[in-house]
């Protein structure tokens, strides 16, 4: 089951596309990585489908429901955002903001329903229980507003840059908050352009740049086809460019960060051959699977940008 579909979805904004033509899937249970450089259009296209912003062209649907539909109102209420930075007061407890989202939203909780969503969400509710959400970290606030996204249980959560600021210990935190949360069938969208976190916990990414969507993936695919590279560094890269060109068993050679780079089921072995038959020094060599930013700096690089 899709939980959103867009179909041609465009913006337009003073005669500038900052979308265009997007048509993106993203079904129940995953958790999609929205991919692109700053001003890529990610935060425009969460705008549209959260209703916050009008399509010039195109359409989406929330579980099935068209924007244009009545019904779209309530498939919204089954959607939680954080569109650009979570909304909360630093002078409040997480308590306390967590009551004030509830007004806002109009949804009745308990004080034991909220303490175990601040718990759900992996922050300690009896240690950070009089503390002011000011002295939290980035990390806590960030799952602090997940929680406040929560209090409406919804099926989707769309997270706007959540990763933005973060240390490595406010990375970890927010990360087992939503595997933990879409373990328990909750459906993400987290746009970012910190691609190693992403590989870490997405299902499927889509890759948007200059408005428009390149490449939709599932994790799966990517590292079942991803290309694998043989990195070697050596004191003469010249010589070994030379060996291996020469030897003509190999289809693709190039360069990266100064080292030599043989791509595909290259033999390792017959390299090794080739380069002690040369007496070429080698200082490393290592076999390399893509990872998701190689994967977007080559897509990028194919001048497929509108």
């Amino acid at each position: 089951m899709d939980v959103l579909t867009t179909n041609g979805l465009s913006k337009v904004y003073k005669g500038n596309f900052a979308v265009k033509d997007v048509s993106m899937h993203i079904e129940k249970g995953d958790i999609y990585g929205f991919v692109g450089e700053n001003g890529a259009g990610k935060t425009t296209l969460i705008r549209l489908v959260t209703g916050l912003a009008a399509p010039t062209k195109g359409s989406y649907a929330l579980y099935g429901v068209p924007n244009t539909s009545g019904e779209i109102f309530d498939a919204r209420r089954r959607t939680g955002a954080i569109v650009e930075t979570a909304t909360m007061s630093r002078s409040m407890t997480a308590m306390e903001n967590l009551k004030v989202q509830c007004c806002i939203t109009g949804v009745e909780r308990t004080d034991e329903e909220l303490a175990a969503l601040i718990g759900r969400v992996g922050l300690d509710y009896e240690s950070i229980r009089k503390k002011k959400a000011g002295k939290f970290s980035l990390g806590m606030r960030q799952r602090l507003g997940i929680a406040m996204v929560m209090v409406s249980d919804p099926d989707f959560v769309i997270l706007d840059e959540p990763m933005n600021g973060l240390d490595p210990q406010g990375f970890i935190e927010v990360r087992e908050t939503i595997l933990k949360l879409n373990a328990e069938g909750v459906t993400f969208l987290i746009s970012s352009h910190i691609l190693s976190e992403l590989e870490k916990i997405c299902t499927k990414i889509g890759v948007i740049s200059h408005g428009v969507l390149l490449e939709e993936i599932r994790m799966d695919d990517l590292h079942r086809n991803a290309r694998r590279r043989i990195v070697i560094d050596a004191e003469n890269i010249e010589a070994v460019e030379e060996a291996l060109k020469a030897d003509g068993s190999f289809s693709e050679i190039g360069h990266e960060e100064g080292k030599l780079a043989v791509f595909g089921d290259a033999d390792l072995n017959r390299i090794m051959r080739i380069l002690v038959e040369k007496d070429i020094r080698v200082r490393s060599v290592n076999t390399l699977e893509e990872t998701i930013e190689d994967h977007y700096i080559r897509l990028l690089g194919r001048g497929r940008i509108a």
